[in-house]
C-alpha cells in the first residue's frame, strides 16, 4: 500500500481514494494516443490498482496509453451499474475521472476507437454492463478475474468489440478455471471458424498459472482468495504482459498476437482435462440427446461380471437433456447371440444461470438408471464375480479415473492441500419411489476435511411389479470433481460456495 501512495504523489494524486490518472510512459508522439477505463474491484481500493496499471503502461510498448482508476462510491460499482438500465451513475462518475485526464493533457479524440474500458473482479462485471449500456462508446474491453455473458450478444462469442478474458489458476471464486471453460469453449469455437489469429486478436481467454484473485490488486488479500505460488512482482509481469500483447495485437504487431497465444496454449492443461470430463458427462450423437460414457462404464462395474462374462455385456447409453424425459426411459436389454445388448440411461444436473454467467460451469450430479446386476446375470446365464457394486463404490472409481485426467500440478497440489472426499453408503428415497428418486439430489456436504458424497439409489427386484431388475444411481460427476479438486477443496470449511 506504501508503494502505491508513493506511487500517486509521484502523479500528483492528493489521496488514494481520489480518481487516478496515470499519463503514458511512452513519449513518442508517433504512436497513437490511447485510453485505459479500468474500473476496481469490489472493496478494492482504487490505489491497489497502481502497480498493476503501470506495468500495463510500460509494457504497451505500441500506445501512448493513459489510465484512468476511478474510484466509487464505498469501492462498490455494483450500486451504481446494478444492468445496462440502471448505469448512469457509473457512466457518469467514470466521466469526471477522466475529466481529471483531460485536465492533466490527455487529447480526448474519438472514444469507439481509443478508449478501452477494464474491469477486475467485481469491476469487471461492472464494466461488462457498463460496456452494453453505452454500445459503441469503447473499442474494447478487458477482464480481469471475471467475465463477459455466458449467452447472447455479449458472450465471447458474439461480442461486438475485441474482449480479453484473462484469469489465473488459483482464483477462489466465479472465475475460477473450471468456469472460465465457458468462454474457453467459446474462444475454440470462434476460433475454428475465424482462423486461430482472429480468434487470439479479438476473443482470447488466458489463464495465467499460479497467481490467485488478489494478484491484479497488489497490496490487497481478497478475503476467502488462495494462496498464490508466484510471487507479486513476477505475477504484476505476467499480467501486464497479457494485456499489453492484447493491447499492441489491435495495432497489427504479430509478435504480441505470437504472445497471445503462447499465453492461450498455457490453457490446454487445464482445460484439455476438463472438457474430457465433460465429454464424459455426455457426448453427443448423431439421431440423439447424447450419450453418457460415465453411465455406461458405470453400468459394466455394477454388473459385477467376470472379465470374460463382461465381454458379452454391450451397453449402449441413451442421454436426455431434460430430466422429465429421463423419467420416461427405463433399462432395455436383448440378447444377440452370446451377447446382451443393454440400453441404460442418463441424465445432468447442472446449478443454475444466475444473470447469465452460468454461476458454474461443473455439473451438479450425472442421474444413471442401469439393468440390475442380478438380471444381467440372469439374461447371460451367468453368476455375477460380484453382485453388490454399490453407486458408492462406482463414485469411488470416477474419482480415481478422474484424478488420472488432472494436470499433475493440480493433483499434487489436491493431494498436500486439499480437502478429499469421504464417501458414505447410498442412501434411498421414501417408499423406493422412482420419481421422488428422480427429483431429489445425491448427498454432498463440506467438512472440516473432506467433501462427504452419498449416492441416492434405486433398485428393484426381479419379482418386482414395478419395472423389475433395475438399478438406478444419482452419480458424483466428473467435472464436479475436477472443480473441487482445482479450486474448493483448497479453502477451509465455510468458504465454499458450490455444495
Amino acid at each position: 500500500m506504501r508503494v502505491a501512495l508513493g506511487m500517486l504523489a509521484m502523479f500528483g494524486v492528493a489521496k488514494a481514494d481520489d480518481h487516478i490518472v496515470l499519463p503514458p510512459q511512452m513519449t513518442d508522439q508517433s504512436l497513437p494516443e490511447k485510453m485505459l477505463l479500468f474500473i476496481p474491484g469490489g472493496g478494492v481500493p482504487n490505489a491497489h490498482y497502481v502497480e498493476t496499471a503501470l506495468a500495463i503502461q510500460k509494457a504497451t510498448t505500441h500506445q501512448r496509453l493513459w489510465v484512468t482508476i476511478p474510484t466509487v462510491l464505498g469501492n462498490l460499482c455494483i450500486p451504481q451499474c446494478t444492468t445496462s438500465f440502471l448505469c448512469a451513475p457509473l457512466h457518469g462518475t467514470t466521466e469526471r475521472a477522466l475529466s481529471h485526464a483531460v485536465d492533466q493533457g490527455w487529447n480526448r479524440g474519438n472514444d469507439e476507437q481509443d478508449m478501452w474500458l477494464a474491469g477486475h473482479s467485481l469491476g469487471g462485471i461492472c464494466a461488462n454492463t457498463l460496456f452494453q449500456a453505452y454500445k459503441g462508446a469503447y473499442a474494447g474491453l478487458v477482464v480481469m478475474g471475471s467475465y463477459v455473458d455466458q449467452d447472447g450478444a455479449y458472450s465471447v462469442t458474439n461480442y461486438p468489440k475485441p474482449v480479453l478474458t484473462l484469469n489465473v489458476e488459483l482464483d477462489y471464486g466465479g472465475a475460477r478455471p473450471g468456469k472460465t471453460a465457458i468462454w474457453w469453449k467459446q474462444h475454440l469455437e470462434f476460433a475454428a471458424s475465424s482462423g486461430d489469429d482472429a480468434a487470439l486478436k479479438q476473443k482470447p481467454v488466458i489463464i495465467l498459472p499460479g497467481l490467485n484473485h488478489s494478484t491484479f490488486c497488489p497490496g490487497f488479500d481478497v478475503p476467502g482468495d488462495l494462496p498464490a505460488e508466484v510471487d507479486q512482482g513476477t505475477a504484476t509481469g505476467v499480467i501486464a504482459d497479457a494485456v499489453s500483447a492484447f493491447l499492441n495485437a489491435q495495432e497489427g504487431d504479430t509478435g504480441a498476437v505470437n504472445q497471445l497465444r503462447t499465453f492461450r496454449d498455457t490453457n490446454h492443461r487445464w482445460m484439455d482435462p476438463y472438457l474430457e470430463a465433460e465429454a464424459m458427462e455426455r457426448s453427443d450423437q448423431d439421431g440423439t440427446e447424447g450419450t453418457s460414457s460415465v453411465c455406461e462404464s458405470a453400468m459394466h462395474m455394477q454388473a459385477g461380471l467376470s472379465a470374460g462374462d463382461d465381454e458379452h455385456l454391450k451397453v449402449t447409453d441413451q442421454f436426455f437433456i431434460k430430466n422429465g424425459n429421463l423419467e420416461h426411459c427405463h433399462p432395455a436389454y436383448e440378447s444377440a447371440g452370446s451377447d446382451l445388448k443393454v440400453t441404460s440411461c442418463s441424465h445432468t444436473d447442472y446449478y443454475k444461470d444466475v444473470g447469465n454467467t452460468g454461476y458454474f460451469a461443473c455439473s451438479k450430479q450425472v442421474s444413471c438408471k442401469f439393468l440390475s446386476s442380478d438380471r444381467i446375470a440372469e439374461q447371460l446365464q451367468t453368476t455375477a464375480a460380484q453382485s453388490d457394486v454399490s453407486c458408492k463404490d462406482i463414485n469411488m472409481q470416477t474419482v480415481q479415473t478422474v484424478e488420472a485426467l488432472a494436470p499433475k500440478a493440480t493433483l499434487q497440489r489436491f493431494k498436500q492441500k486439499g480437502r478429499g472426499w469421504c464417501f458414505k453408503d447410498d442412501s434411498s428415497v421414501l417408499g423406493n419411489v422412482g420419481p421422488l428418486w428422480l427429483t431429489t439430489d445425491m448427498k454432498l456436504v463440506e467438512q472440516a476435511d473432506c467433501m462427504s458424497v452419498s449416492s441416492l439409489v434405486l433398485h428393484t427386484s426381479l419379482n418386482s411389479k414395478i419395472f423389475p431388475g433395475s438399478t438406478y444411481c444419482k452419480l458424483l460427476s466428473p467435472t464436479r470433481i475436477l472443480d473441487w479438486m482445482m479450486t474448493d477443496s483448497l479453502k477451509p470449511l465455510g468458504s465454499t460456495v458450490l455444495v
